[in-house]
C-alpha cells in the first residue's frame, strides 16, 4: 500500500485564478474546506448548501476567519435529483471553470428505508447519485479545467470490521436471490429492495463502498490530466454524521470518542479532515482512481491507498457504477468522453 504521495506545490499566485465547489459547504468539514481553501488564495469558493439561508450564515462565519470575500452561494440539495440538475443549470451561468471539486455533502435518515421520489434510499441519493449527477453536468458543461482535481468523501468503515457498520455482502446476495446477477443486486441495495435489509449504518459504509467504485471507473473515464478519488477524512465525532446513528453509538461511543478517541488514533479535529481533502486536491496526475484512508486499525493520521477485495474487484467496481447510472436516470456523460479517448 503507498504511504507516501507526491503534491503539486500550492502557489498563491495561481489560487487567486482557482475555483473551487464544496457540497456540504455550511458546516463540519465542508465548512472547514472552505475556511482552508479560500486561506490558501483561491479566486472563488462556491458554497454548494441547501439553502441559501444556511449559505449566507457560512458566508459571514467563515469571513470572521478569512480576509478576502471570495464566497459564492449555491443552492443544491444531493438527495433530490430535481435539484441538483437546477443547481447544474445555475453553474452554466458562471463565467469559471472548476479546478476543485469537494464532493462532501450527504445525509442519513434514521429510517433506512427512507426512498427519494426516484425510489432510491436516501444516503445512496446523497452521497454517491446526486454527486455523479452533478460532475457529469459540469462535465457534460466542460464546466472543470482539463487539470481538475474531483475529491468525493468516503470513510474507513466501508472497509469492513468496524463496530455498528457493516458493509453488504455482494456475492452471498447475488447468488442466493438474483442467480448471480450483480446488477440486479446493486439496483436491490441501492433501492433498499429484499432481501436487503441493512440497517443505517451499514446503509451508510455501503454507500460508501459505492463511492470508492464510483472513483475507480471515473478515473478509468476521465480525460488524461483530470484526478478522482475517494477520500476519508478520518473519524471526526464533532460532525454531524451520526446524528441519526443507532442509539448505542450515538450516546455512548461517540462521545467518548471525542475524549478519549485523539489518544487511540480513532478520533481528531476536523481540521485534519479537512486538510485531507486539500491534499487530496493537489495530487500529481498519476494518483487517481484510489480510496485513501488512515492506516490499518486507525481512523486517524497518515492516509494511504486501500487495497481490499471487494474494492478492487473490477465486476463489482463496474456494476456499482452501472447502478448508480440508472439511479441517475441514466445521465453518463463519460460515454461519450471515454469513446473519444
Amino acid at each position: 500500500m503507498k504511504t507516501t504521495y507526491e503534491l503539486i506545490p500550492s502557489d498563491e499566485e495561481i489560487n487567486k485564478n482557482r475555483v473551487a465547489l464544496i457540497t456540504g459547504a455550511n458546516s463540519g468539514i465542508g465548512f472547514e474546506s472552505a475556511a482552508r481553501i479560500a486561506s490558501e488564495g483561491f479566486g472563488k469558493v462556491i458554497l454548494a448548501v441547501r439553502s441559501i439561508e444556511k449559505g449566507k450564515d457560512a458566508v459571514t462565519r467563515l469571513l470572521r476567519r478569512v480576509e478576502n470575500d471570495v464566497f459564492e452561494i449555491l443552492v443544491i440539495d444531493t438527495s433530490d435529483f430535481e435539484k441538483v440538475q437546477e443547481a447544474a443549470d445555475q453553474l452554466e451561468q458562471i463565467d469559471s471553470k472548476i479546478d476543485l471539486l469537494i464532493l462532501n455533502a450527504g445525509m442519513t435518515p434514521k429510517k433506512p428505508n427512507t426512498l427519494n421520489d426516484h425510489g432510491i434510499e436516501v444516503t445512496f441519493a446523497s452521497h454517491i447519485v446526486g454527486h455523479h449527477i452533478l460532475t457529469m453536468r459540469l462535465l457534460a458543461a466542460n464546466l472543470l479545467t482539463s487539470t481538475a482535481r474531483i475529491v468525493i468523501a468516503s470513510s474507513e468503515g466501508s472497509i469492513g470490521g468496524v463496530f455498528g457498520m457493516k458493509v453488504a455482502d455482494f456475492s452471498t446476495i447475488a447468488d442466493e436471490h438474483f442467480d448471480g446477477s450483480l446488477d440486479l443486486t446493486m439496483d436491490a441495495i441501492m433501492r433498499y429492495q429484499p432481501p436487503y435489509t441493512g440497517k443505517t449504518m451499514d446503509i451508510y459504509v455501503t454507500t460508501k463502498t459505492f463511492t470508492n467504485w464510483w472513483a475507480a471507473v471515473m478515473s478509468r473515464k476521465l480525460p488524461k490530466g483530470m484526478v478522482v478519488n475517494a477520500i476519508s477524512p478520518g473519524s471526526v465525532p464533532a460532525t454531524n454524521y451520526v446524528k441519526n446513528a443507532p442509539f448505542m453509538m450515538r450516546r455512548f461511543l461517540v462521545p467518548m470518542m471525542k475524549y478519549v478517541g485523539k489518544y487511540m488514533g480513532m478520533a481528531w479535529k476536523v481540521e485534519n479532515a479537512a486538510n485531507r481533502y486539500y491534499e487530496a486536491g493537489h495530487f500529481e496526475d498519476d494518483n487517481t482512481g484510489h480510496f485513501y484512508a488512515s492506516r490499518p486499525g486507525k481512523f486517524t493520521g497518515p492516509m494511504e491507498i486501500q487495497k481490499r477485495d471487494h474494492f478492487d474487484n473490477l465486476e463489482y467496481q463496474e456494476a456499482g457504477w452501472n447502478a448508480i447510472v440508472r439511479a441517475a436516470d441514466g445521465v453518463d456523460f463519460l460515454i461519450s468522453v471515454a469513446a473519444k479517448n
